[in-house]
C-alpha cells in the first residue's frame, strides 16, 4: 500500500499528515500505518486530516502508533495544512480528541487554542503536574543537557508508582524547565516518541503554566526549546500557544500489507476521546 503524505514541523516538530479527504483509510490500522510511516521518514507523528458532517478534524498518532488525546505542534501544522488545502478563512476550529479547539493563521503564525489547563497539582518541592490535552509533569530547575534530561525523562515517565498516582498508568510526558534570559527554556521527553523532541507545544503550554504558579512569569511566556520558540499565552483561562511552522515536501510511505482495522485496542488504559461522543 503506498501512501501520499505531506512533511511539516512546527517549532522542529516533525509530522506527516495524511490527507483522508484524499487518501480514505476507513477500515484499515491507522496505528500500524503511523508506526510504519513515521519509522521511514523519521517524524515524531502521524497527522490523519478529514472532515466530518463538513468540520475538520484532526487524529494524532506518535511515531509508535499510540493514538493521542492532543498534539500541540501536530495542531498548528494542522491548521496550516487546512488553511492553505480547503479553508479561506483564517479563524476556524478543528476536532481533535481533546475537542473542539479554536485556531488562527497570523502573519505567518499559526495559533491554537488548548483550552483550559486542568488537573494541576504540587507533587513536591520541584516537581508539578498538569494536563494540557495530554499529561504532562514539569520538573523545576536549572540548565541541564540534552543526554540528562533524556534519561531523567525516561525514568520518570515509567516510573509506575508516579503514573498511577496521576491517573495516568500509560505515562505521562515530562518536561523540564528553567529560566533563561527572555523567558523560560524547556526540554520535553515525549511518551510515544520516547525520546527528547524538539518542541512540545502541549508541553511548553504546561511548563508556561506552571512558570507562572512558581516563578510568578506573567503572560504571554515565551518557551525556546531546541527547535525554537513558541508564545504561550493566556486568554481567559485558556491557553494558546502561536509559533511558525514549515513545509518539509511531499514524502510517499509503503505500508507492507493492507493492515487491517484492529477489533480490540492495541492499548487498553482508559483515555477519554472527544470522537467516542460522536
Amino acid at each position: 500500500m503506498r501512501i501520499k503524505a505531506t512533511k511539516m514541523d512546527g517549532c522542529g516538530n516533525s509530522f506527516l499528515v495524511v490527507d483522508e479527504m484524499r487518501t480514505p483509510l476507513a477500515g484499515f490500522d491507522r496505528a500500524q500505518i503511523a508506526n510504519a510511516l513515521a519509522t521511514q521518514h523519521d517524524t515524531d507523528g502521524i497527522l490523519y486530516v478529514d472532515r466530518q458532517q463538513d468540520f475538520p478534524t484532526m487524529r494524532i498518532f506518535d511515531s509508535d502508533g499510540t493514538e493521542e488525546t492532543m498534539c500541540g505542534n501536530g495542531l498548528r501544522c494542522a491548521t496550516r495544512y487546512f488553511r492553505d488545502a480547503y479553508i479561506p478563512t483564517d479563524r476556524f476550529s478543528i476536532l481533535t480528541g481533546d475537542g473542539k479547539k479554536d485556531v488562527f493563521v497570523h502573519d505567518g503564525l499559526v495559533e491554537v487554542n488548548l483550552g483550559e489547563a486542568r488537573s494541576y497539582q504540587q507533587i513536591d518541592q520541584h516537581l508539578h503536574f498538569v494536563f494540557t490535552g495530554v499529561p504532562h509533569v514539569v520538573v523545576i530547575g536549572s540548565s541541564l543537557d540534552e543526554e540528562t534530561a533524556r534519561a531523567v525523562g525516561r525514568s520518570l515517565r515509567e516510573e509506575k508508582s508516579l503514573c498511577e498516582f496521576l491517573g495516568h498508568p500509560e505515562g505521562v510526558n515530562v518536561n523540564f524547565i528553567w529560566r533563561d534570559e527572555e523567558s523560560i527554556s524547556v526540554r520535553t521527553y515525549e511518551v510515544g516518541v520516547e525520546n527528547i523532541t524538539q518542541s512540545c507545544g502541549t508541553g511548553s503550554a504546561a511548563s508556561a503554566f506552571v512558570a507562572s504558579r512558581v516563578f510568578g512569569t506573567a503572560f504571554p511566556i515565551i518557551t525556546h526549546s531546541l527547535g525554537g520558540r513558541l508564545e504561550i499565552k493566556d486568554n481567559d483561562g485558556h491557553l494558546s500557544i502561536s509559533g511558525l511552522t514549515r513545509y518539509q515536501g511531499k514524502v510517499i510511505g509503503f505500508v507492507n500489507t493492507l493492515h487491517p482495522k484492529s477489533v480490540s485496542p492495541t492499548f487498553h488504559w482508559p483515555r477519554d476521546y472527544a470522537w467516542l461522543s460522536m
